[in-house]
């Protein structure tokens, strides 16, 4: 019999609904309907960063010196992908609450029932935007751990890494929480700062040479937002993980290798970053890719930091 199934017991008894209601809700507890808002208090901040923590540390202390070790990275990027999923399910609940509030602005004929029914959806979606946050939230305490354990920055494979635990919504009416979600998507997504690329080959791995060089562009731009190529390895991978260290916004810039050939798509993303017009770009060895883009940079005027040591005979 399922928990709440008292159909059973009811016809041996003869117990009242409101009878039943009231022992499965001293039983069970209370639980709101999918159509409900669910005002129990949100988890304890503090007591998720301890969760999420123990779950990476427990699991990187089984694995260690095993046979899985070499899977450890694996399985803690996964691990930190499944609330980054979570965040992004509930942002999806967030856009089909958009389109339903404004569905019910133009149903509104000055009645109660229209009324309620959209104040009801803006309540739903505020609570939805609580819910988003809390999975970012345990996300990004997610991938600290990964950083720490694994040495590299967590991102994720696809889409946008967004950060809105800082930003809040004041709603008044409908129009205003759209207009609210749609400016902290936007802050979020493009935030304000300046422009730096770094351009470097996939096996470059002069780590205090990228620290060095980034740390002394964030001295003289403490609102960086650093453009890099988005690869695994070499000096993107350096400079991904020295963002994170640094709390500093990073755009990877991965070529678009379903647009342009494989021999071409590294070039088409040089041009798409010359285009944001960065207030500097620092190249380090590594291809021709890195060649190119230190030549668009002189001729686009913007401000070049070469470390190359072979400058492609230029």
């Amino acid at each position: 019999m399922a928990p709440l199934d008292y159909s059973i017991r009811a016809a041996d008894n003869g117990e009242s609904a409101t009878a039943r209601v009231i022992e499965g809700l001293e039983t069970f507890g209370y639980t709101p309907s999918a159509d409900e808002i669910d005002h129990r208090p949100p988890p304890d901040a503090d007591d998720l960063d301890a969760t999420v923590s123990a779950m990476f540390q427990i699991m990187a202390d089984t694995l260690q010196d095993t046979c899985l070790e070499p899977d450890l990275e694996d399985v803690l990027w996964q691990l930190t992908n499944v609330f980054h999923r979570k965040a992004a399910k509930e942002q999806r609940k967030l856009d089909d609450n958009e389109a339903r509030q404004r569905s019910s602005q133009e149903l509104q004929d000055g009645s109660e029932i229209r009324s309620v029914e959209l104040e009801n959806l803006i309540a739903h979606g505020q609570a939805i935007i609580d819910h988003r946050d809390i999975w970012e939230n345990c996300r990004d305490i997610a991938a600290e751990n990964f950083r720490a354990l694994s040495g590299s920055a967590w991102r994720p494979h696809s889409g946008s890494m967004a950060n809105r635990k800082t930003m809040t919504a004041a709603v008044i009416d409908s129009r205003d929480f759209i207009n609210a979600k749609r400016y902290k998507e936007t802050n979020t997504l493009t935030p304000p700062g300046t422009l730096i690329a770094l351009s470097g080959g996939i096996n470059f791995n002069n780590t205090d040479a990228i620290y060095k060089a980034l740390d002394g562009v964030l001295s003289r731009n403490p609102d960086m937002i650093l453009i890099h190529g988005g690869y695994h390895t070499g000096a993107d991978r350096i400079a991904a993980t020295w963002a994170r260290n640094r709390g500093v916004t990073q755009i990877p810039f991965a070529p678009d290798f379903k647009k342009y050939p494989k021999n071409q798509a590294g070039f088409a993303r040089n041009d798409e970053i010359i285009k944001l017009r960065p207030r500097g770009i620092l190249v380090f060895d590594g291809s021709g890719i890195q060649h190119q883009i230190a030549r668009e940079a002189l001729k686009a005027g913007i401000l070049l930091n070469d470390y190359r040591t072979d400058k492609g005979g230029r």
